[in-house]
């Protein structure tokens, strides 16, 4: 009898997921979606109209996209990947920390982060990677590797990056709260030679050289700032000088502490003897006291007179231990008053260097509705803060960055540019918006003047704090107003670091190392296995899942 044959219900499974990929298949290849993908990996650069030093970038997490900034209002552009859900990278005010052409994350198993310009020493930083079209990263801002090549040398340590919702344009502003300079000054270098062969330890890696203002069209200027500079390495050798004579009397200190220390040591040992020998001439007595056997008291009175004797001889130690010990201290104290001299012109002669190397460097200026203070920062390094008012505290004042750019009127005064952070959205965009986004990005909107103005309206400053910041400012500096605090990322070898509490920071708080999905976890892949970690941090093995094409 004819039969059909037994179809086994896997097989069934699987021609049904092969005709579900065909299907897939055809669909990915519609001519539209096709050239979408062509015109999106054809060129990784959307605008290109830099040609002067790079001032300032603003990242998008609403478009995806990074634009940097030149001083004459040219701009170069690119796609980016953020943060994606859970890791967001966190909308607020950074600058770049640290550069390395060569990185790789001591996070996330050593993955490669190429041209990496680090924003906070938590991790956050810009780097090439891959742009699937939407956020994927754990907090970084991914760019296209070509782009992150060409923009590593553009930049300096020290350059202003705005992370952003709403992409914004900057725009130029004039307003009387903005730092003045002050009238070119004529300087003295110090009265110091500075030998040929000398150089200044900091800019042996030109790679992480500070940002420095462009002054070649006002001469005066430069003049000035060179001379700022001379100033500064005279002091560093006044300072090498002070810090070789410290070294050398505290070598004297330290000879001297040693056998102050050793005489120390032997007088407690003498003191633990005599307290107890002494104990046992107590212990004696007490058995004496309620002794009944002759024999027995005997033994008492030769333990007691040896515990007695043993007491003598340690309290001629003790003695003996106090007179080294007191001529000890003495020696100490005669080698340190000696040194005391050395010691302070040391962390004089350090000081002024640090304060001449700061006066050549932009300054940075935070005002803080929310503790109604301005902090000011110069090379990395706290300089001073002080109060001002801000009217109508309740009212929110927003978050705006103000960044001088060049001096204009024959260098006596400076022009500025104000980006306004904007999220003019409720939620945010699915990354199905995004990838749409990418293909029909527009130029971003400039900063609302008039918002970025009125933000200023409402900030006093008092004189005597307006003039120690223009007697600062060069081309470079900053200002920044914000309805937040200062953020704990904002420390030791950091400019400020601001972050925008309503908006989302996993990239920031999921810093620790734990189990993450790598983006080829649903990959094909000839390994097994891949490597994560667990809720206690240790490293663990899993097997990959395989996608339902791996049978194919």
């Amino acid at each position: 009898m004819f039969s059909l044959p037994f179809r086994r219900p896997h097989l069934a499974r699987q021609s049904a997921l092969l005709a579900l990929a065909i299907l897939i298949c055809a669909a990915a290849t519609h001519p539209a979606d096709a050239e979408r993908r062509r015109s999106r990996s054809s060129d990784d650069v959307l605008q290109d109209t830099i040609n002067g030093q790079a001032m300032l970038a603003v990242v998008s997490i609403r478009d995806q996209r990074v634009t940097i900034y030149d001083a004459n209002g040219g701009a170069v552009s690119s796609r980016v990947s953020s943060g994606r859900t859970g890791y967001e990278t966190p909308v607020g005010v950074y600058s770049v920390l640290q550069k390395e052409e060569e990185h790789f994350s001591n996070i996330y198993d050593d993955a490669s982060m190429p041209f990496m310009q680090r924003l906070t020493w938590s991790g956050i930083a810009l780097h090439a990677g891959q742009l699937p079209g939407y956020p994927a990263s754990h907090g970084c801002v991914r760019m296209p590797e070509g782009f992150a090549q060409r923009l590593f040398p553009m930049t300096k340590v020290g350059m202003r990056v705005v992370v952003a919702y709403d992409d914004v344009a900057p725009v130029e502003i004039s307003h009387p709260l903005l730092m003045k300079p002050t009238p070119q000054q004529d300087i003295h270098s110090a009265a110091v030679a500075i030998p040929m062969s000398y150089q200044d330890p900091d800019s042996s890696d030109s790679t992480n050289n500070a940002f420095e203002p462009d002054l070649r069209n006002w001469p005066a200027r430069q003049a000035e700032l060179e001379a700022l500079k001379s100033l500064a390495d005279g002091k560093r050798i006044l300072a090498d000088a002070a810090v070789d004579q410290a070294k050398e009397m505290e070598q004297a200190i330290a000879e001297k502490k040693e056998p102050r220390d050793r005489a120390a040591k032997a007088l407690h040992k003498a003191e633990a003897a005599k307290k107890s020998a002494d104990d046992r001439i107590a212990k004696t007595d007490k058995a004496l006291s309620t002794a009944k056997s002759d024999k027995v008291k005997k033994n008492l009175e030769a333990a007691k007179a040896k515990a007695a004797k043993d007491s003598e001889a340690a309290a001629a130690k003790v003695a003996a231990a106090t007179d080294v010990l007191k001529a000890a201290e003495a020696d100490l104290q005669a080698a340190t008053q000696t040194a005391a001299p050395a010691l302070a012109a040391r962390d004089a002669a350090v000081a002024a260097f640090e304060d001449a190397k700061r006066k050549a460097k932009p300054i940075s200026v935070f005002i803080s509705l929310k503790t109604q203070r301005l902090y000011v920062r110069q090379g990395y390094e706290p300089v001073f803060d002080a109060p001002i008012t801000i009217s109508e505290p309740d009212k929110p004042i927003g978050t705006h960055v103000f960044t001088a750019v060049d001096y204009t009127k024959g260098g006596q005064d400076i022009r500025w540019m104000a980006v306004s952070l904007e999220h003019r959205g409720n939620d945010y965009a699915s990354n199905d918006d995004r990838r749409q986004r990418l293909s029909d990005a527009e130029a971003p909107p400039a900063t609302d003047l008039n918002e970025a103005s009125a933000a200023l309206n409402r900030i006093t400053i008092p004189p005597d704090v307006a003039a120690k910041l223009s007697s600062a400012v060069w081309p470079g500096s900053s200002l920044i107003v914000s309805d937040e605090a200062v953020s704990k990322e904002t420390g030791k070898s950091t400019d400020f670091v601001v972050l925008i509490s309503t908006e989302p920071q996993g990239g920031i708080k999921k810093r620790p190392k734990q189990f993450f999905r790598n983006d080829n976890f649903y990959g094909d892949s000839a390994d097994d296995f891949y490597y994560g970690y667990d809720r206690y941090g240790r490293r663990q093995a899993y097997p990959r899942q395989k996608s339902f094409f791996g049978w194919w």
